[in-house]
């Protein structure tokens, strides 16, 4: 019988032909695994039960202190749109912490494919927040991964 942290670890080591941009995939803690690209993106996948699932995240910068309130305002309004985003969430990792995005993806019928659309989804939004919380002062970057029917935000 397969457990959930044998399916998760099997998909784990079947990505690396299809990421060759995967500097690095290490098991840290049962059930836990880290992967670092070679743009230094480090994706966490922790696995949780009920339902049984995964869970990336990755840290996407710390906001300076005069875009605070416009970044955060966005950053929140973005969580609402969880819908268009395909459940994509941002948390704060305590006050004046790190901003760390996270999304989960069910087990139940994922296949290699689906397992790697995820992962390249998430890679690519997690890039495109950090780009968006550590932007320029003239840079005019708008929030990652939002349908052209829904609000599209900029801080």
């Amino acid at each position: 019988m397969t457990t959930v942290n044998d399916k998760i670890q099997d998909l784990i080591s079947q990505i690396g032909p299809v990421f060759p941009d995967i500097d690095a995939v290490i098991q840290t803690e049962d059930p836990s695994w880290a992967i670092q690209f070679v743009d230094e993106l480090v994706v966490m996948i922790e696995q949780l039960e009920h339902p049984d699932r995964m869970v990336f995240s990755s840290e996407i910068g710390t906001v300076a202190d005069d875009q605070e309130l416009p970044v955060y305002e966005a950053l929140l309004c973005y969580n609402l749109l969880w819908k268009d985003t395909g459940g994509v969430k941002i948390g704060l990792a305590g006050p004046k912490g790190t901003l760390i995005v996270t999304s989960e993806l069910l087990l139940d019928g994922l296949t290699l494919m689906s397992f790697q659309d995820a992962l390249t989804n998430f890679t690519n939004i997690a890039r495109s927040l950090s780009k968006y919380v550590l932007k320029d002062k003239k840079s005019s970057n708008s929030l990652p991964n939002l349908n052209p029917q829904s609000l599209h935000l900029q801080a």
